[in-house]
């Protein structure tokens, strides 16, 4: 049985970040992907990094990402996570992060919804995947291992404390307990309830485990984003000269008193097609939207210079999960650890502004990954029994799918049943009867069992999807029914 001080589930900004810190701390670490070795940064984010830079302090950064939250933010966790971002980035570009910057040599930073100040710094379009790439490296010197193609199916807690875990090696399609002094949860929200596909696991592996999830109504929308083609703009392109505009013409200004969620709401306002007009961008600036462009171009056939571009609101990550403080503590559970787009620790609380989400995963990150290797230093490995006996029970569970018959629903099925429920009844404006009818439909959607096509456990992605899909419809009941029992609206949660 492999052991390890602390193993991260997700190979996100967070969860490199994390492994980063715990690794330092002198613990060994072990990464998990879901997907291949890299696949963590595909959901990183296009937004920037929010960071008080020109400004003598935090002050300004954190009443503003208070107000965004509408009353549902840590204070606490706002003030640590604001006064940590300047060290975050310069961090960052030490490592060889490199920033668009202005004539005078300082980071250009952009304004955007839930700002009242310019203080968010990108590289264009692609200021997640830039980060991420770096994270890598720095795991890369380390020799922090890290697995590709394994998929966490359950946590093992003796009492109320976390001993290891059981996975699936999706290539050899076998079983494999791991043994593990703490866990960090570092995976992405659960956004694909909406959007497809399956994720979110790292919710549904803390809520098997015990975890009471919170904060789950609450979700970001990205009012710059194609969803037909999953396109998502960053907000930068719009200090740059790009517009948006209804169908009629009229310019749509987004507020800055407001988070995500208000900027989609005052496209939906419209009552309109909405349209992002970059065909005329500042000179000089077009080079930083290079991966926007081919996007465009491939998916559209058109340029991004050339053409209006459809828009509409669409979720980009989920803002409740496994509850923790701004070290990443899990409450009630010893060696648990959660950060990043899984993780609730009070930042943002009702909406989320722009660049708060890579701050969130960095310092995050960094925190639970400090705090994991501390508590590992000072404990020994245990319960070996309980992570045998949690590894045969899994081994019946997948014997049991195994040997199924043909007549359950297939994961395409369940999961676009699933988007729809969650597209009509937790969208940008909800009201209690369509909660209380999605209550019933996804309870339903619970019962019905998920038949395989493939009785072969070697490369089997079938398995491990009916895995990640039966935890995402858990996830998303805990979310209505969240949803449901707050009648009243708040920040990105708004009843009709």
């Amino acid at each position: 049985m492999d052991a390890w001080d602390v193993v991260v589930v997700g190979g996100t900004v967070a969860g490199l970040r994390a492994a980063i810190s715990a690794h330092d701390a002198g613990s060994s670490v072990l990464v998990l992907e879901e997907g291949a070795i890299g696949s963590g940064g595909s959901s990183t984010s296009v937004e920037g990094l929010a960071a008080s830079i020109n400004e003598s302090n935090n002050k300004s950064h954190a009443s503003d990402t208070i107000n965004t939250g509408a009353g549902m933010c840590d204070e606490s966790t706002v003030h640590n996570r604001t006064n940590s971002s300047f060290d975050h980035l310069a961090q960052l570009e030490r490592w060889g992060l490199v920033l668009r910057r202005t004539s005078n040599g300082t980071p250009h930073l952009i304004s955007g919804p839930g700002h009242n100040l310019a203080r968010v710094a990108t590289t264009g379009d692609t200021t997640g995947r830039e980060i991420y790439s770096i994270l890598q490296e720095q795991c890369m010197k380390r020799s922090i291992t890290i697995r590709g193609d394994t998929q966490s199916i359950s946590l093992v807690i003796d009492g109320n404390s976390i001993v290891g875990l059981v996975t699936i090696d999706v290539q050899r399609g076998d079983l494999v307990a791991i043994q593990a002094k703490s866990v960090i949860l570092a995976t992405d929200g659960f956004e694909s309830a909406w959007n497809g596909g399956s994720g979110g696991a790292g919710l549904w592996l803390a809520q098997d485990a015990g975890v009471e999830l919170t904060n789950m109504e609450f979700v970001a929308w990205n009012p710059l984003s194609m969803s037909m083609h999953g396109l998502q703009f960053p907000f930068s392109i719009l200090n740059d000269g790009a517009t948006v505009r209804s169908a009629s013409g009229d310019g749509v200004e987004f507020p800055i008193d407001g988070g995500m969620f208000s900027a989609s709401q005052s496209l939906i306002s419209t009552e309109q097609q909405c349209v992002l007009d970059a065909r005329v961008l500042d000179r000089g600036t077009s080079t930083w939207y290079g991966d926007t462009s081919e996007r465009v171009s491939s998916r559209l056939g058109g340029e991004l210079t050339e053409t209006v571009i459809p828009i509409s609101p669409r979720v980009s990550t989920t803002l409740g999960g496994v509850p923790c403080d701004s070290t990443g503590t899990v409450s009630d559970f010893v060696g648990l650890y959660a950060a990043g787009d899984c993780a609730c620790s009070g930042f943002h609380g009702a909406d989320i502004a722009v660049g708060n989400r890579l701050l969130e995963s960095l310092d995050g990150g960094k925190n639970s990954g400090v705090n994991a290797a501390k508590y590992a230093s000072g404990v020994d490995f245990s319960g070996s029994d309980l992570i045998e006996t949690s590894l045969s029970s899994s081994a019946l569970k997948i014997a049991k799918i195994m040997g199924g018959d043909d007549n359950g629903q297939t994961r395409g099925q369940i999961t676009t049943k699933l988007n729809s429920i969650m597209s009509e009844s937790m969208g940008v404006n909800r009201n209690t009867s369509s909660l209380l009818s999605a209550m019933t439909q996804i309870s339903e959607l619970t019962q019905l069992s998920i038949s395989l096509s493939d009785d072969n456990p070697v490369m089997n992605t079938e398995l491990t999807e009916l895995f990640r899909i039966e935890g995402l419809v858990k996830i998303s009941q805990t979310a209505i029914s969240s949803a449901a029992s707050r009648d009243e609206s708040c920040g990105s949660h708004r009843i009709d």
